[in-house]
């Protein structure tokens, strides 16, 4: 003889008010075993609980009560709404990653990859040594040295015909070695991005930045050339000739872009 369960025990197996079995009923999504014509008492069989059960997984996943209604009761067109609901999820999925990226990238704080890091004062400017891994990264460069809004529009081309949004991505610029040491002014050789795309780097865009210790100092790159004047003085001091000059990006800033904080990091 087939078991039969009250409403109240139903309820305290799946955790569904009785109001909400009731409910579930008369929409014809989970229609008890029995009803007794007498009392009005609802019995449910164990396949009826292990049918709301699957209930339970559709109000998790997101489909509405008319939706679970139309799966339970037709089992031909359920495997059709469901591969359109996996097919929409996967797509918001990809959606919210993208916008996870862009939040983790609006509120980038200053990570550092570098080890053995050391510290000195030169001249009221925190300068660090830190040891980086080789880096690959896409490249814009310029056949001449030049400011930032020059360099700026070159990238942008490049990086529409590479197809990607050169904002989302972290990113730097390659400082002119001459022009930094000899003449104490900031000039641009290119522009990089880090990427994490599966971009087809040709020779054109792929950069490798080489491994090795690195000079650090975290300042405002555009704002001023007073920082310019401290490293190469710090340079000139210890008889160092720098070699590959990069400014990465670390924090932006939203409302003056002069003030965004970039790292020198100079190859000795």
């Amino acid at each position: 003889m087939q078991t039969l369960y009250s409403i109240g025990e139903v309820h305290q197996m799946t955790g569904f008010s009785v109001p909400t079995l009731r409910y579930y009923a008369d929409m014809g999504i989970v229609v008890p075993e029995k009803v007794d014509t007498q009392t009005g008492y609802r019995y449910y069989s164990f396949d009826d609980i292990r049918r709301l059960e699957t209930v339970g997984y559709l109000k998790k996943a997101g489909f509405s009560l008319n939706e679970i209604a139309m799966m339970m009761q037709d089992g031909n067109g359920r495997d059709e709404i469901l591969g359109k609901r996996l097919r929409q999820t996967r797509q918001q999925l990809l959606s919210l990653q993208e916008k996870i990226d862009l939040l983790e990238w609006l509120s980038m704080e200053d990570h550092c990859d570098g080890a053995g890091e050391t510290q000195d004062s030169g001249h009221g400017y925190r300068i660090s040594q830190k040891s980086f891994e080789s880096r690959q990264v896409l490249l814009t460069e310029t056949e001449e040295s030049c400011g930032v809004e020059e360099i700026y529009r070159q990238a942008c081309r490049q990086w529409q015909r590479l197809g990607i949004v050169s904002g989302q991505r972290s990113s730097g610029y390659l400082i002119n070695e001459n022009a930094f040491m000899r003449d104490k002014r900031l000039e641009l050789d290119g522009q990089f991005l880090v990427t994490d795309q599966d971009i087809v780097l040709d020779r054109t865009a792929s950069y490798m930045i080489p491994k090795g210790n690195y000079i650090c100092m975290t300042t405002p790159v555009f704002r001023d050339d007073r920082w310019i004047r401290a490293l190469s003085r710090y340079f000139a001091e210890r008889d160092i000739r720098p070699r590959n000059i990069l400014a990465v990006l670390k924090r932006r800033d939203f409302y003056d872009w002069k003030q965004s904080l970039y790292e020198v990091q100079i190859l000795i």
